[in-house]
């Protein structure tokens, strides 16, 4: 008696089914994680708001370092191409546009995120509208048994308060020389894996102050006209220029303490000095690393001596980054398209 044949699902995709799949997986190359985390983290602020009630109003982005960096490399490395271009040799002119076209795609989602940070004032309180200074307050009380900020007052010195706010001050700066440095070496892949890694910190950050508004102890009403109602001492008056800085450009002033997104990049400066210092020093790997460490250790201790953040807030900032330090690297390793190049080369 003849038996029936058992039908096994077909184990290869039908045509449809596999072309539909190579076009999501095209687009998830040509995007990458930097785009990709853009649109993904920007939808949901968009929901959050249209939930909540926001108005989101397009203003004139100040965050300007981003978007002047592309341009500048672009300059840079036209420097070696200029003659050949001039002279219309074979392939230079297709080579310098796709460098162009290259680094502004690269420094592209840095200026996007940058422009959303500077317009979230009509974000933040539409969630929670009452800020957490007397939780964080408490927290640094009980725990310390005196406000650190307060305690410090102990070290005040004209000179450390001058050192102290230019550690402050060029808490992006020193990044972001890194980042250049590694685009104009070549290190396309690196520099991406690190603007991944400050795009995740700013998004989560973004959220957190949306969540958790928060202002710097020294906006705080018990400390402000008590402890805080002397200027900090200061040679230059370095610091009364940058806090009056700040204090003009931050739109988010008294609801963007937590967490410190000071603290987050002094970390993930220090991290990244650690794997991709030889972008700077090509013959000495960790010489960048030990030379941007003090300035990032006094970074941190910058928060509390200059009156700008909580305990808790530098504690949540470290654990952002390393949080987005963590998630970067393993984002580049899976991406599609590093699979691909992975298969590519077998």
């Amino acid at each position: 008696m003849a038996q029936p044949v058992l039908e096994l699902p077909p184990l290869v995709p039908s045509p449809a089914e596999a072309a539909g799949s190579s076009r999501f997986r095209r687009g998830f190359v040509l995007l990458g994680p930097d785009f990709t985390l853009f649109f993904f983290f920007l939808t949901i602020l968009v929901v959050v708001g249209r939930v909540f009630g926001a108005h989101y109003v397009v203003r004139l982005s100040t965050m300007l370092l981003p978007g002047l960096a592309a341009p500048g490399i672009i300059l840079v490395k036209m420097f070696s191409r200029w003659k050949r271009v001039w002279n219309d040799a074979p392939g230079a002119r297709e080579e310098a546009r796709k460098m162009a076209l290259g680094t502004v795609r690269d420094w592209l989602p840095l200026v996007l995120v940058a422009t959303v940070f500077d317009n979230l004032e009509d974000y933040t309180g539409i969630i929670r509208k009452v800020p957490i200074d007397n939780w964080l307050y408490r927290i640094d009380m009980a725990v310390f048994g005196i406000e650190p900020t307060v305690w410090i007052k102990r070290l005040y010195h004209p000179l450390l308060t001058d050192w102290m706010a230019f550690c402050y001050g060029i808490f992006f700066i020193v990044p972001m020389f890194l980042g250049i440095t590694l685009c104009l070496r070549g290190r396309g892949a690196d520099f991406r894996e690190m603007a991944t890694s400050v795009m995740l910190q700013m998004w989560i950050g973004f959220f957190l102050f949306i969540c958790f508004p928060a202002g710097p102890p020294r906006y705080y009403e018990l400390l402000r006209h008590t402890e805080f109602a002397t200027r900090l001492p200061s040679l230059f008056g370095i610091n009364d220029y940058l806090q009056g800085t700040w204090d003009t450009y931050d739109p988010l002033l008294v609801r963007s303490a937590f967490p410190s997104l000071h603290c987050s990049y002094g970390l993930m400066t220090i991290i990244y000095a650690w794997r991709f210092g030889d972008g700077i020093f090509t013959n000495r790997k960790r010489l960048f690393f030990w030379i941007v460490l003090p300035i990032q250790l006094s970074l941190f201790a910058s928060t509390v001596y200059l009156r700008h953040h909580w305990i808790p807030d530098c504690l949540m900032g470290w654990t952002v980054s390393v949080t987005a330090c963590t998630l970067a690297p393993w984002l580049r390793r899976h991406w599609p398209a590093a699979k691909t190049a992975a298969l590519a080369g077998t």
